[in-house]
Formats: structure tokens, C-alpha cells, sequence
């Protein structure tokens, strides 16, 4: 099944395991968001907007480490990569300054696959709700492209993920398929149709779903078999 092939092509460049990398350790709070950038790193996105309700505009930031790095991927291969990491601030408006609650150093897919392009996309807040796109296109090995979007939701203590869009096409056929999860209402639509001909079917699902993913637990994207055969 192609949900298949493509998680046996995302695990290639998917989390990595530093045997030869040690992430650094991040302040816990500063006055702007460059404070939080350790010596040989940069800031490769960030974005802005009220994510815990209070009013003020808190910031995600992605770090990339600027040089390549050798480090050891769950296949145990070594690979030539720029680490990269998903820092989450709040904004506190007593002393001005950003606190650090959310730390990932696996959310965010790295490019370290030649036959593919960068599959990150970008970080935005809207309305409270963080997202983070990725989109897979292989040069070679595959047809299909994918694109997915994940949103998290500040909840107490913790971001915890409350929906997920899966979209993939066949790059010659122009068939598609395309999940939307909303794990608030545990409902999943679905849709198959041909950008070509216009035909399109869709249909729903509850989902029987106890608890909800955090960052703590859904560490890298397309790991998580939510149904059989298809990996979020």
C-alpha cells in the first residue's frame, strides 16, 4: 500500500537518535526570542499569536543548527544533517520576557534526504491553534506526494494535538485521497476523488480514541498508525 511506502521513505530522514549530536540545553526564559538561540544555531521560522488565552502574542520558534552534523536515524544509518528544534514561548506580561513551556527535538522533520525536498513548510498560530505543515515529495522512488497538517491546542498544562489533515496524489493520475481528523468530536472525513475527472467520494467515521497526543507522545510526524494502513 503506498501509506506503506511512504512511511519506509519517511523513516530515512524521520526523528534521529545523536550518537554523535548532543542537543543543547535552551534558557528558560529571555527578553526576545534570539535569547533562546544557542551559539551555532539560527532561527529557521517562528511565529506569533496568543496561544494560552491571555491576551498577549506568544512566539514558536524552529531552530536549525548551522552546520551538518553526522547523526544515527532509527535505521541505525548515519546521515549528514542539520538538527532542528520546536521551541514554544509564553509571553509573560509581567516582566516582558518569553518563558520557555514546550521543547521538541523531533517534531520538526529535518532535510536529510537527497531524493526528496525539504519537507518542512511552516509554523503559524491562528485564533490559538498551532500549526505545522510538512509536505513529502520524492524526486525519485515514488509518485505519490504528501501534505500534513497538524494542530495543537494549549490545554492546562500541556499542547495537546486536536486535529490532522493527510492529503495524497498521485503526481500522473491526479487521483487523490485526503483524511481530516478532528480528535475534539473524534470524527474523521474522508474523501477519493481525480483532479482530472472531478469524481469524488467521501464518507465519515467516529473514532474511538481514549486520549489525546501531546508532544510528549507523538514525537514525530507519520509515526502514529492511527488506522491500519495509515500513518499520521
Amino acid at each position: 500500500m503506498r501509506y506503506t511506502l511512504i512511511v519506509i521513505l519517511t523513516i530515512l530522514f524521520n526523528v534521529s537518535y545523536g550518537q554523535f549530536f548532543l542537543y543543547p540545553t535552551i534558557i528558560s526564559n529571555g527578553q526576545s526570542i534570539n535569547d533562546f538561540v544557542p551559539m551555532g544555531w539560527k532561527i529557521l521560522d517562528s511565529a506569533f499569536g496568543d496561544l494560552n488565552k491571555d491576551g498577549f502574542k506568544d512566539a514558536a520558534i524552529i531552530l536549525q543548527h548551522k552546520d551538518s552534523v553526522l547523526m544515527v536515524n532509527n535505521l541505525e544509518d548515519t546521515v549528514l544533517t542539520q538538527p532542528r528544534i520546536l521551541l514554544l514561548l509564553f509571553k509573560n506580561p509581567t516582566n516582558n520576557k518569553f518563558l520557555l513551556v514546550e521543547e521538541s527535538n523531533s517534531f520538526i522533520l529535518k532535510h536529510d534526504n537527497a531524493i526528496m525536498d525539504d519537507p518542512y513548510q511552516g509554523i503559524t498560530i491562528d485564533k490559538g491553534i498551532l500549526k505545522i505543515a510538512f509536505h513529502l515529495f520524492y524526486n525519485m522512488g515514488s509518485w505519490y506526494s504528501t501534505s500534513s497538517t497538524y494542530k495543537f491546542r494549549f490545554d492546562k498544562k500541556e499542547f495537546v494535538l486536536i486535529g490532522a489533515d493527510l492529503i495524497t496524489i498521485h503526481r500522473a493520475s491526479l487521483e487523490y485521497e485526503t483524511y481530516s481528523y478532528n480528535f475534539l468530536i473524534r470524527k474523521r472525513s474522508y474523501a477519493k476523488g481525480n483532479e482530472k475527472t472531478g469524481a469524488k467520494k467521501t464518507s465519515v467515521r467516529i473514532l474511538d480514541l481514549s486520549l489525546f497526543q501531546t508532544f510528549k507522545t507523538f514525537k514525530h510526524p507519520y509515526s502514529w498508525e492511527i488506522e491500519t494502513g495509515i500513518n499520521l
